[in-house]
């Protein structure tokens, strides 16, 4: 599975070794695909602040997340390590270590879709000499149930589900990890997130969990959860919710769109977003995650930032970082579809892509201007016999259903009540 980006370092890394003090080197693994370098500016107890070679930006990290380098910490037998094992089908296959927690590594199947944790005693390493478990990065463990069942897991997910928290994409990852786990993985997970105190907040580590989040950072947005209300909990985990993320540059309408689809993602991602008080304003500081993280997104892909209002700056297609982000994260290419038909023939492929689980954003024009702006659509609806489709606007940060009758008359009332638009271009994924 493809590592979201992290709450707390914002760029997703997924790595494994222990940062020692402020001057270190570390490095890191981005969800590009891409290794960047940094030096530890700042330690917390367990996390530290790392200034990134090459970009005026520092974030935080867990050690766990960082390696150090020129040390012998990556040793053989590591994540990246060949290994050899037998399947609860009785099959011996191969694959590769992508995680270690504890005694438990995180094995990607050779030539299949498909991965499952695995105890140090159920593989061997193919090609290395035996690697004990002392030798894997410490994580906070947990204590098993005594009770857990599968159905247990499927009534923490199902009560997601049941509330439209969940799409298809989600429902097939739940299906894909569960049916490898052994009968003790279910009784840990069980007990794991059963600490969470709230139906709610077990959902909502549980889809964290789905999008590729390490045990300790659930462990953390747990606990956090835990010292507040289920409503604050679906408030800040939550990006449909009528309002969300606001974006805080004139030209980053396409990456608060792409922050948008990871929050509907990953819950846990999004929690991150919404820590400060007035996430759903604008930042005219420009300090909050959800500021800065543009700003990098934006720089990373050749913007040029400037003030809302402020015309100086420069946009950024928002193809790259899709695919960069989100489409990693699902494994698949998203592909610019320029409107050519109706607004009914869009439509309909639209709907087929929500179907599939899958966000879909658009890009309109604002009629009589040059402006162009992105926006998410996320559900839809059929109401009285007209669909209506639940529709992120950055801008405002609101979230609302418009009626497609509205959108072929050239209007997203009620989010832009007071513009024409049209809709020019629309992302589906290969």
């Amino acid at each position: 599975m493809k590592k979201l980006l992290t709450l707390i370092l914002i760029i997703g890394i997924c790595i494994a070794a222990h940062a020692q003090s402020v001057g270190s080197r570390v490095s890191f693994l981005g969800t590009d695909g891409k290794t960047y370098t940094g030096t530890v500016n700042e330690v917390q107890g367990n996390r530290y602040k790392i200034k990134y070679d090459g970009y005026d930006f520092e974030a935080w990290a867990t050690a766990e997340q960082l390696t150090i380098l020129n040390t012998a910490a990556a040793t053989a037998g590591g994540v990246g390590s060949k290994v050899a094992f037998t399947a609860v089908d009785g099959k011996k296959y191969t694959g590769i270590v992508k995680a270690i927690q504890g005694n438990q590594y995180k094995v990607a199947y050779d030539g299949m879709n498909f991965e499952a944790w695995l105890t140090a005693d159920q593989f061997s390493f193919v090609g290395t000499n035996t690697v004990t478990a002392q030798q894997a990065p410490k994580t906070q463990q947990y204590t098993p149930s005594q009770n857990g069942s599968l159905q247990d897991l499927e009534n923490i997910f199902e009560f997601g589900r049941s509330k439209g928290w969940a799409s298809l994409v989600h429902e097939n990852k739940f299906k894909q990890y569960t049916n490898g786990l052994t009968a003790q993985d279910v009784k840990n997970l069980v007990g794991f997130f059963n600490q969470a105190k709230t139906a709610s907040a077990k959902f909502f580590a549980l889809k964290s969990w789905l999008c590729g989040d390490y045990i300790s950072e659930l462990q953390t947005f747990m606990d956090e959860m835990n010292t507040v209300s289920e409503t604050v909990q679906q408030e800040k985990c939550l990006v449909n919710t009528h309002r969300s993320i606001v974006q805080q540059w004139q030209q980053s309408c396409s990456v608060a769109v792409v922050q948008t689809y990871l929050g509907d993602l990953c819950p846990r991602y999004v929690w991150g977003l919404k820590q400060i008080q007035d996430y759903n304003i604008v930042d005219r500081d420009s300090k909050s995650a959800t500021s800065q993280q543009q700003k990098f997104l934006l720089e990373k892909y050749g913007g040029i930032v400037s003030a809302r209002g402020d015309n100086s700056g420069k946009q950024i297609p928002i193809n790259d970082p899709l695919n960069d982000y989100v489409g990693k994260i699902l494994g698949l290419h998203f592909s610019t579809q320029q409107v050519t038909t109706s607004i009914p023939e869009v439509f309909t492929k639209v709907r087929s892509e929500i179907d599939k689980g899958l966000d879909v954003p658009l890009l309109i024009g604002f009629v009589g201007t040059d402006a162009r702006h992105f926006i998410l659509t996320m559900k839809y609806r059929l109401v009285q016999g007209q669909y209506q489709y639940l529709i992120y606007d950055p801008w405002d940060g609101l979230c609302d259903y418009v009626n497609e009758s509205s959108i072929q008359q050239g209007s997203m009332s009620p989010l832009f009540p007071n513009n024409r638009i049209s809709v020019d271009y629309y992302y589906t994924a290969d």
